[in-house]
């Protein structure tokens, strides 16, 4: 008999007896000194039986082998040559069968002599989940290179007989001729227990119509207890069945009751899933293969896309040379509307106050008929103008006569010989300047080609309308500033105080060369480290910094996305004067040019907020920005990135004393190297002093 284990502390004890997982302790011969009663339960000995005999008994041969291998060189030269954490070892139950373990092995000493610990645990599921997991992803590989509907369906009811564990599986695929489920592939099991070639169910119309016209996935653990089915329609007892999309379904199936887990339905998912994607896939190449013996037929259309592209060479050299608002939406649609095959062409822009979609350009045969409508963005009609405001996408109606009865659009459209149309949203980061509506004389003229062209143009023109306007910002003489309480925080950054509490205010910001915002700012009386915590659960805040305590007042600097509505007021070519939040109210001040749209400004903040209201309105006999000479002269000098770094490195404290904030700090703001910032900030104070002491 061995020596007597040692003995454990009474809190040990209490644990192991408790635990699920098994724990041996042995000593250096292997002899098992002590075993809880999880051991039982995953090799079958209970812990008397097994104290005082050698572990190697509930091991295969090598893996036992290996096993004293390891503690021998490690009791010789305290080398360990695997990971005692998680070694991976294969058991003997009592049985007869293997067992998959993973044994956490460590060592202590008592007495002088030497002993090892292991919390052993049966791994069999987690192997299994391997094996099916190995499995899922072979069949990811052989997919890649399927070209048929036939290959991808017998390499998926292939898989599908080893990974699951009932090998009965199959798919059937709808035949839009005859409309019903035809059986495409099935495994050799499904043979014994069909009523015909791969038909799992005797009536057409059964369980796998169901789940494909409801398209749900449907876990049926008894199909004679919660169906109407017979006996005689299948020999199924239980089964999960997936709708593949419109292209069928697929069927896993056992002639037993309650065979399915959850995990085997995840597995059918993730077989269905894979399956679906590369039927789309292949359907997208035959489309392709398609379109490509049709490339005689669109020699007309796109004889017809050249002259567009003409036309859009010619508007963008206009784009770029046009002053205001008004000259590029005339230039537009007049261009567009003398280039077939548009017949007539307009610009509107939303207003807020009535949500319509107001005319500010047209030209070509309009003959009446903005007079004659009424656009609107309510989500009741079906107009493509008022939807592409709306929804900011697309909107093409190929054939205007389609879908009777028609709408009043329709109607006088159709009276004077529209036949297709296509309303553009033109957007720029975000900001929605209106939209441009194309009419032409023929039916199905806009294919994908020319919708991609308008796209691209759309984008341009807004481009070209935020050029304007923060030109004009930048140089009107005079000014409105719009005050605005902000009934609704929401998430936004103002939202913040009511959260952590205490007092917001927006010290600046400065737009970045990458199209992003940084925003400083300050919160009095709140926890710094909760200010952060709020900030990274916010998607449009990024990358937030603390800079400085300022006497309780505490500084940060964050990223905002190019989709923030700081980032769009600025883009907008307005300046942020004031803003600043408490749990009880929230305020934001604008200034924007004269000749900029207010409704604008308050449709962007609606946008973000919910809901403001304007409280006060000035104007002033002063630009936005100074234009004076010297400030221009020297923006001029400098390039983007100087100024961006030099506007961040102000704002950031760099320029106190003492600082509050270092060169390498600044440096990770910006996201350059720091000898690079250093280069940026003595190369814009050179500019500077030579303009103020070299310069006349």
């Amino acid at each position: 008999m061995s020596s007597s284990p040692p003995a454990p502390e009474r809190h040990f004890e209490t644990i192991a007896q408790c635990a699920r997982d098994g724990i041996v302790t042995i000593s250096a011969d292997m002899t098992v000194q002590y075993a809880n009663p999880a051991v039982e339960d995953i090799v079958g000995y209970p812990p008397d039986e097994l104290v005082g005999r050698s572990l190697t008994e509930v091991l295969s041969d090598e893996p036992a082998r290996d096993l004293e291998e390891w503690v021998d060189r490690y009791l010789r030269t305290g080398e360990r040559t695997t990971d005692w954490g998680d070694i991976r070892i294969r058991g003997r139950h009592r049985d007869g069968r293997s067992i998959p373990l993973s044994v956490s092995l460590s060592d202590f000493e008592q007495d002088g002599r030497r002993y090892f610990t292991g919390i052993v645990r049966d791994v069999t599921e987690q192997e299994r989940r391997e094996e099916r997991l190995t499995g899922l992803n072979r069949l990811a590989q052989q997919l890649t290179d399927a070209e048929s509907a036939r290959e991808i369906c017998d390499r998926t009811v292939d898989a599908a007989r080893t990974i699951l564990a009932h090998p009965v599986a199959a798919i059937a695929l709808y035949d839009d001729e005859d409309g019903r489920l035809e059986p495409c592939a099935w495994t050799p099991e499904v043979d014994e227990i069909a009523t015909g070639d791969g038909q799992l169910f005797e009536t057409e119309r059964s369980i796998p119509w169901d789940v494909f016209v409801t398209q749900e996935q449907r876990v049926v653990n008894d199909l004679l207890a919660e169906t109407e089915l017979e006996a005689t329609d299948t020999q199924l007892r239980s089964a999960v069945v997936h709708p593949i999309g419109t292209y069928g379904v697929f069927v896993a199936g056992a002639t037993e009751a309650d065979a399915f887990r959850d995990e085997d339905v995840d597995l059918t998912r993730l077989l269905v899933g894979n399956a679906y994607s590369t039927l789309e896939r292949v359907d997208r190449e035959q489309a392709l293969r398609e379109r490509k013996d049709q490339l005689a037929e669109k020699t007309a259309s796109l004889e017809r896309l050249r002259r567009i592209n003409d036309v859009i060479r010619e508007l963008t050299t206009v784009l770029t040379e046009s002053s205001g608002r008004e000259e590029i939406t005339s230039e537009v649609c007049t261009r567009l509307a003398e280039s077939d095959p548009y017949r007539f062409v307009w610009f509107g822009s939303h207003d807020p106050a009535n949500d319509e979609v107001v005319p500010e350009a047209a030209a070509g045969d309009e003959r009446g008929y903005l007079d004659a409508i009424t656009v609107t963005t309510a989500e009741s009609t079906r107009e493509p103008v008022g939807n592409a405001v709306r929804t900011r996408t697309v909107q093409l109606r190929n054939n205007v006569y389609q879908d009777p009865p028609f709408e009043p659009w329709q109607q006088e459209a159709i009276q004077r010989g529209y036949r297709a149309s296509i309303a553009v949203p033109i957007l720029y980061r975000g900001t929605l300047y209106g939209a441009l509506a194309l009419y032409a004389a023929e039916a199905d003229v806009f294919d994908q080609l020319e919708v991609s062209v308008l796209q691209e143009l759309g984008e341009t023109i807004g481009y070209a309308l935020n050029a304007a306007e923060r030109k004009q910002a930048f140089t009107s003489d005079r000014s409105i500033e719009l005050a605005f309480e902000v009934v609704d925080r929401g998430d936004s950054i103002l939202g913040m105080v009511d959260e952590v509490g205490g007092r917001f205010e927006l010290e600046n910001l400065v737009e970045r060369s990458d199209g992003s915002t940084s925003a400083f700012f300050t919160v009095r009386g709140s926890d710094p480290d909760e200010v952060i915590a709020w900030a990274k659960e916010r998607a449009q805040l990024h990358e937030i910094q603390f800079l400085a305590d300022r006497d309780e007042t505490y500084l940060f600097e964050c990223k905002l996305d190019e989709s923030a509505v700081w980032s769009q007021l600025q883009q907008r070519g307005g300046v942020v004067c004031e803003a600043d939040a408490t749990p009880d109210s929230a305020r934001i001040v604008v200034r924007i040019p004269r000749s900029a749209d207010p409704r604008s400004f308050d449709a962007l903040l609606e946008e973000e907020f919910g809901s403001v209201e304007l409280v006060a309105r000035r104007e002033f006999e002063e630009p936005v920005m100074t234009p004076e000479e010297f400030e221009a002269k020297f923006r001029d000098r400098l390039t983007d990135r100087q100024d961006e770094v030099l506007q961040t490195a102000y704002y950031a404290g760099f320029f106190e004393w003492p600082r509050d904030t270092q060169s390498d700090e600044l440096a990770d703001i910006l996201g350059i190297a720091q000898p690079t910032v250093s280069r940026h900030i003595r190369s814009g104070e050179e500019k500077f002093l030579s303009m103020m002491y070299d310069d006349q």
